[in-house]
This record gives structure tokens, C-alpha cells and sequence, in this order.
């Protein structure tokens, strides 16, 4: 080999190992900075995520303003950027937010499949508490399998999370025990995760299912209902107050000249409260009426 040649081949080792070095560091960089990109398309679904995944990561809840129908929410050009960069995606389902589907082809984490319904059954899965321990276990398992150094911090994450959930279960079980021995009307099937749970039942589904779906109640089930607030048959009426029929605010306006107590709920997250303080608001409606 000649003097020249040697040169060169030292200058092309030399490079080599400053390109292996350099790729080496931007790997060992990439590993120690690398975060979960989470979206979730409902607030409290994110809330749950952040929960599980403390400073690992980010979640973006594309619904976070109360004022918005989830049924009804329209993409951006924002949204749709959000969604293609996630990681992990979250959604209700249950028919409740397949346009989420529309924006990614990417495999979503489904409530309602944790929670076994289907599309068609009451889709308001998170008024069940156990819908977000559910939601926290597979959070682990999801967050785990990416970032496998973290699993045992996820699970603390979501052991302290469940902790919380357990605290409005025993809200729910100690109103169950105290109950009024009498059935209850809703304005629609909002909030009957929850009633179930506190071992209500609902007298007028079929009304509060045609409220849901936009359409009149027929004569037969609103006169059902006033008769049975007039003979004080119920224990209380629960109010979506985001409905704004006035086929309902008639029935809520019945119950008060009835002495029929007026429980008031919203379907989505009010401004101001995270989910824990939101559900205790409600139910403590109802602990209030039993006393």
C-alpha cells in the first residue's frame, strides 16, 4: 500500500467513525427525549391519560369546551394534524365519535369495546366509574408496550388514579343503600350508568330515548310521565341541562310546581371541573334529596 492510499484510508476510517459516534449520540438523544403523543377525542377520556401517563408524554383532548356536541364536532385542518402525529388514540365509541375514524386510519383504544357495547346501547360509558378503571388498566398496557422502561411508573400512575375512581364508587354504593323506594324519570339516557349503579330505575326510557334522538316523545309517554309526577310516582326527575326542547323544560317545570326534585346534569365536562369534582357535584344532588 502506498503512502497516498494509506492516507486515504485513514481519512475514510476516520469519517466513518465520526458518522457511527455521531449516529450513536442523536440515538442515545432520540431514546432519553422521546415522549408518547396521546389524543384523546373527549376531555375526561384525556384526563384519564394523563393520569396513567404523568411526564412521559403529552394528550391532546381535540373536545374540551362543554359548549361543543361531541355528535356533532367537525374536524380542522388542526385536528387532523393532531391526530395523524399520535401514538396512541382514544375514543368513546359505541357510535359516539367514529369521525375519529375519519381522521386516522390508525387503531383507536375504544371504552365502549373495554366495556363490551355495542353501537346502539347507551353510549355514555364514562357516568360508569368503572368504564375509566377499565380505561387506566389498558392505558398501562397500551403506554407499556411502547415505552416498556416506564410500565412500572404507569402503574403506579394508575394505581393512584383508580384510587380516586373507587372514592366515587363508594359515593355511588352509599346513596344505593339509602335510596327512595321509588323509580325515577330522566330527560334522556344521560345519566343512567350512574342511576343503575345507585339502584334507580328509569320509568320513562321510552320518552327519554326519542328526547336523545332529537324526535317528539308521543302523547302517550309525555302524559305517562306528567301523571306520574302529579302522583308524585317518582323520586326525582334528572335534567340534562344542555337539552333545550321545551317539551322537557315543560316536564321540569311540572316537577317544580309538583315538589318533584330537579337533579341537574350535563353531558359533557362543565368548564372549571376536572371528572371526580364534576360526577360528586351530581351525585351529591341526589344524597341531598334522600336525607
Amino acid at each position: 500500500m502506498n503512502k497516498r492510499t494509506h492516507l486515504l484510508s485513514l481519512c475514510l476510517l476516520t469519517i466513518c467513525t465520526l458518522l457511527i459516534l455521531g449516529g450513536c449520540a442523536n440515538q442515545s438523544k432520540k431514546s432519553s427525549s422521546d415522549k408518547l403523543n396521546v389524543v384523546s377525542t373527549l376531555d375526561f377520556y384525556g384526563e384519564t391519560a394523563k393520569a396513567v401517563l404523568g411526564k412521559n408524554g403529552t394528550v391532546t383532548s381535540l373536545i374540551d369546551n362543554p359548549n361543543i356536541d361531541p355528535h356533532d364536532f367537525e374536524s380542522t385542518t388542526k385536528t387532523a394534524k393532531q391526530t395523524a402525529n399520535a401514538d396512541v388514540i382514544i375514543r368513546n365509541g359505541a357510535g359516539y365519535d367514529d369521525w375519529i375514524k375519519k381522521l386516522s386510519d390508525k387503531k383507536s383504544l375504544s371504552a365502549a369495546r373495554l366495556m363490551n357495547v355495542k353501537d346502539g346501547q347507551n353510549e355514555h360509558l364514562w357516568y360508569n366509574p368503572e368504564t375509566m378503571s377499565r380505561l387506566a388498566d389498558e392505558l398501562v398496557n397500551v403506554f407499556s408496550k411502547k415505552m416498556p422502561s416506564k410500565k412500572a411508573e404507569f402503574k403506579q400512575n394508575a394505581a393512584a388514579y383508580k384510587k380516586k375512581v373507587a372514592r366515587l364508587n363508594s359515593e355511588l354504593e352509599k346513596i344505593r343503600a339509602e335510596r327512595i323506594e321509588k323509580p325515577v324519570a330522566v330527560s334522556e339516557p344521560v345519566f343512567d350508568y350512574s342511576l343503575e349503579k345507585m339502584g334507580y330505575k328509569v320509568a320513562n326510557a321510552h320518552f327519554a330515548k326519542a328526547v336523545e334522538e332529537e324526535s317528539d316523545p308521543s302523547y302517550t309517554d309525555i302524559k305517562n310521565l306528567q301523571n306520574r309526577i302529579k302522583r308524585k310516582e317518582i323520586a326525582f326527575f334528572v335534567y340534562n341541562v344542555q337539552s333545550d326542547g321545551t317539551t322537557v323544560k315543560n316536564i321540569v317545570n311540572l316537577c317544580r310546581k309538583h315538589d318533584i326534585p330537579v337533579v341537574k346534569v350535563t353531558e359533557t365536562l362543565p368548564e372549571g371541573k376536572n371528572y371526580f369534582n364534576w360526577l360528586q357535584s351530581e351525585y351529591r344532588q341526589i344524597a341531598e334529596i334522600e336525607k
